[in-house]
């Protein structure tokens, strides 16, 4: 008993303690002042409706929600709201009527603050207590607080510092650095624009340090070595230039290194190349894509034993890759891909690489001298090999990789067909590309992927081989099949929903395919993009497309399909790109179409529609970029309404028998003036991953005719602007208003009946290439500013009635096809006929600059004719007065100066006419 009370006044006294010296209070709740703190903190958020903080009422704040106490001293050690959700009406309050200040001096022992997460929490002045540990603020918003640095500057305790994403704009400067203990430092995700701040190489303990997406400039300082304790280092994803410094390779710690995604360049072998360097012994993740790094790889790169990941694709290496690469038997990563990397690839490269799950090589000029027998020791999932030579022969070692995911062998000059045991390697491939090669065969038997997902992806790209044969034993569970550019016949299954039925994107294009197209296509209702061109297809187009919901692309041009538009495709309100040109539809354009209201190509060219170009399309299809209607019979005026087509940069109504005057409004088409390239031109459905997506998915095309020949603009669509309106009845002059279309590549106004001038200031088209105007009844002049069309390739001006001089100069000299003038009988100079002598000026108003007006021609024979009488008539007063010199004189002083006055006004025949006169009065004949 006594033993016991003896505890008993011990443990009162050790509360007694306690109480005094550290402020508790004596009903168990923790430290008052404290807890006002924290009440303080609370009201500055305006979150008293909060259910996140619900819990901060009564007086023992050690066990509200987020904050945490020293269990014997009962003061408040942390605190972590990174839960709380400081949003909308709550915070609206603090957000608009001023910032938030954080001051939380008073939690005298708080060393844990966790704020990340509150994304709309705004905070304009920072103040912590010194004993600070640990400090997360990721995502709030600190863009107000200039003086941040000098504020974490006071907490010589602070261990990690997270400040990511908080649209931090300036890194600061302190004269001398507190933070010798900190050793996890993320400032990732703000927007320095900067140099990398020297404080931060003064920090010695720093173990991880985080400073990507953050808009760093300039070189990486020397000084990067001083850090002799960093493990982690991330400076991905900014702007940092110039060689890496070899004093790298001191950081005898650093396991992970992140320079992806910058501008980095020259050699790797100053840090890495050593082989008594330092960080060869610690490396185990190197990422170095997405640079500008050059030279050969170093042939010392097996030394790093430790490596997992090896990550230099996208750079420009050059040479073979080192043998020594074979010996890392710890690697799993292997990614070279997109360099220019040559030579051979033998088993020596892949000796000892047992650990090995991905090999990316694709995009380089490499030759696979591997053994028909070789066994790799690896098993991959992963094997990128596009580019590079693997055949003639089908790869025999992938017989032996049982966990392929992923295969990328496209453009691998393979000319086999695909062996037997492929099948049974098949059920695991997620993504197979063997595009570009010669295979040959019928399609390739593949396995139902083997998954225990209930939604999967799986693509399968064939394009471009020569497989054979028919699609109707051909069951594939793909999402995205492209078996486009081979040599299938036959029919496309009737029931190919069934045997395709979670299909996004199908291309069976250029093949031999023949027969109708299935009604069943209508029942797949994930389809996204359909690609059907350039086969032999037959008979209407299905009108069951009511029960697609998500079609982007229709493109079923270049076949023989008949009949009607059907009014159930403008139940596609997601399509953008429509595609039924060269086919034998007929009929007039549906209205229904005008509720795809997101397209931005129609083509529909080369088939038999008549009837006037609908006016709602420049109403409704706001969208379009695209419109070609070439080669129907459509008759009519072209409707003021499709002036409205801001976006429009393909307008092609060429070969159809419309009448009437090209509409001044067309130089309202804005995309074509302001050389706008907005929006996409190549359609993908998502599911095509990063190195799937540049050679595949769906390529919008248009056929143009253009520099004298029908072109198939694919790839460089997007820098093609152009107007066709040829071989139509056109009549009238061409319209000022083209000329401020200052992008136009390619204007076709030829084969109409088009009058007057060429307008004058057509220079002003200055990205013209190509311009024909033959075959119309202009006249006048060729205006001299087309001599400022820089970038003409192509000109015709035949056939028409225009005269004098062939303007000199520039681009122009280079187009000395004489058939492009011809047909035009008043024309003179080169490449034609030489002018002659007396047509050897240029007339005011014809030199660069200067205007022409419509009536030139006209005055100038008004006012050679009104000379020539004025000559005649004082000629018949002073014939006489001629016989004395001194009279004789005065006449031809006289004369000088009305044919110099004629010259001013009228220019070269003014000139000519001065000439003949006086040459005709010195014989006499005046």
């Amino acid at each position: 008993m006594g033993t016991s009370a003896q505890i008993l006044a011990m443990l009162i006294l050790i509360q007694s303690i306690l109480i005094f010296c550290t402020g508790t209070n004596l009903d168990g709740s923790c430290i008052k002042i404290e807890r006002e703190a924290l009440v303080k903190f609370k009201s500055s958020l305006a979150i008293n409706s909060s259910d996140s903080l619900l819990s901060w009422v009564g007086d023992d704040c050690c066990r509200w929600e987020g904050v945490s106490c020293d269990n014997i001293t009962d003061h408040v050690v942390k605190l972590d709201l990174s839960r709380a959700y400081f949003q909308g009406n709550i915070l609206s309050r603090a957000y608009f009527q001023g910032n938030v200040s954080l001051h939380l001096g008073n939690l005298s022992n708080l060393q844990y603050l966790d704020l990340s997460g509150n994304n709309e929490l705004a905070i304009d002045s920072l103040q912590f207590p010194s004993s600070m540990k640990y400090l997360n603020m990721e995502a709030v918003l600190l863009d107000k607080c200039v003086d941040w640095l000098q504020s974490i500057n006071m907490l010589p305790s602070l261990l990690e510092l997270h400040l990511s994403n908080c649209e931090l704009s300036i890194p600061g400067h302190v004269s001398h650095v507190n933070l010798t203990s900190l050793e996890v430092v993320y400032l990732s995700g703000n927007n320095f624009n900067s140099k990398i701040p020297s404080w931060l190489f003064n920090i010695t303990n720093l173990q991880h340090l985080d400073l990507s997406y953050s808009a760093f400039r300039g070189s990486l300082s020397t000084r990067i070595g001083n850090l002799n304790s960093l493990s982690f280092l991330d400076l991905s994803w900014n702007s940092l230039e110039g060689n890496i410094p070899t004093t790298l390779n001191q950081l005898c710690n650093l396991s992970e290194l992140h320079l992806k995604t910058n501008k980095f360049s020259g050699e790797i072998s100053g840090p890495f190349g050593n082989s008594s360097s330092c960080v060869q012994k610690s490396l185990v993740y190197l990422y170095l894509y997405n640079n500008s790094f050059s030279g050969s790889l170093p042939n010392n790169i097996g030394q790093f034993k430790h490596l997992k990941f090896l990550l230099l694709s996208n750079n420009s290496f050059w040479g073979p890759i080192p043998v020594s690469i074979g010996q890392l038997s710890n690697l799993q990563i292997l990614d070279f891909s997109q360099n220019s990397l040559q030579g051979k690839v033998s088993e020596l490269h892949l000796l000892k690489l047992r650990g090995l799950d991905q090999l990316i090589l694709s995009g380089n000029s490499l030759v696979f001298d591997i053994d028909l027998k070789w066994v790799p020791p690896f098993q991959l999932s992963r094997i990128e090999l596009s580019s590079c030579k693997l055949g003639p022969w089908f790869p025999q070692w992938l017989k032996t990789q049982k966990s392929i995911a992923f295969l990328l062998m496209s453009n691998a000059s393979i000319s086999d067909s695909i062996p037997d045991w492929f099948e049974n390697i098949s059920s695991n491939i997620e993504g197979l590309d063997l595009s570009y090669n010669q295979l040959s065969g019928i399609l390739p038997n593949l396995r139902k992927f083997n998954t225990t997902y209930e939604v999967y992806y799986r693509y399968i790209l064939l394009k471009s081989n020569r497989f054979e044969g028919s699609l109707t034993h051909f069951h594939s569970d793909a999402s995205i099949l492209d078996i486009s550019n081979n040599l299938l016949q036959g029919q496309i299954p009737h029931n190919i929903s069934e045997m395709m039925p979670i299909l996004r994107f199908l291309s069976l294009s250029n093949n031999s395919l023949n027969g109708t197209i299935p009604a069943s296509l209508c029942m797949i209702e994930s389809l996204d993009i359909l690609h059907l061109a350039k086969n032999h297809l037959s008979g209407p187009i299905p009108s069951c497309w009511g029960n697609l919901q998500r079609l982007t692309v229709i493109d079923l041009s270049s076949n023989m399909l008949g009949g009607h538009i059907p009014m159930s495709l403008s139940s596609q309100q997601f399509l953008v790109s429509l595609h039924l040109q060269n086919n034998n539809l007929q009929g007039k354009i549906p209205i229904s179409l005008r509720n795809l209201e997101y397209l931005e190509t129609l083509d529909l060219g080369n088939n038999y529609f008549d009837g006037y170009i609908p006016w709602w399309i420049g109403e409704s299809l706001s969208s379009l970029k695209v419109l070609s209607v070439q080669s129907n019979k459509f008759e009519g005026e072209i409707p003021l309404q499709l002036c409205y087509l801001a976006s429009l940069r393909i307008l092609n109504l060429a070969n159809n028998m419309m009448t009437g005057t090209i509409p001044t409004c067309f130089g309202n088409f804005t995309a074509i003036a302001m050389h706008e390239n907005k929006g996409l031109w190549d359609y993908y459905t998502y599911l095509l991953p990063r190195e799937a997506f540049e050679e595949n998915g769906y390529g919008e095309n248009v056929q143009v005719y253009v520099k004298g020949i029908e072109l198939e603009y694919t790839r460089t669509l997007r820098f093609l602007y152009s107007i066709d309106l040829s071989g139509n009845n056109f009549v009238g002059e061409i319209p000022q208003e083209l000329m401020n279309l200052s992008g136009l590549l390619n204007l076709n106004l030829s084969t109409n009946k088009l009058d007057g001038h060429i307008p004058w200031n057509i220079g002003k088209l200055s990205s013209l290439e190509s311009l024909d105007l033959s075959e119309n009844e202009l006249s006048g002049s060729i205006p001299f500013s087309i001599s400022d069309l820089n970038f003409l390739s192509h000109l015709n001006l035949s056939f028409n009635h225009l005269s004098g001089r062939i303007p000199k100069g520039n681009q122009l000299q280079t187009l000395d096809d004489k058939s492009i003038y011809i047909g035009n009988n008043g024309l003179c100079g080169p490449p034609l006929n030489n002018c002659s002598d007396d047509a050897d000026e240029l007339p005011k108003g014809h030199e660069k600059g200067g205007t022409t007006r419509k009536d030139d021609s006209e005055m100038l024979w008004f006012y050679s004719g009104m000379g020539m009488g004025f000559v005649a008539g004082f000629v018949g007063v002073c014939s006489i007065l001629y016989l004395k010199d001194s009279w004789r004189s005065a006449w031809f002083e006289l004369v000088d100066r009305v044919y110099n006055k004629l010259w001013v006004t009228v220019g070269i025949k003014g000139n000519q006419l001065k000439r003949k006169f006086m040459r005709n009065t010195f014989e006499g004949n005046a």
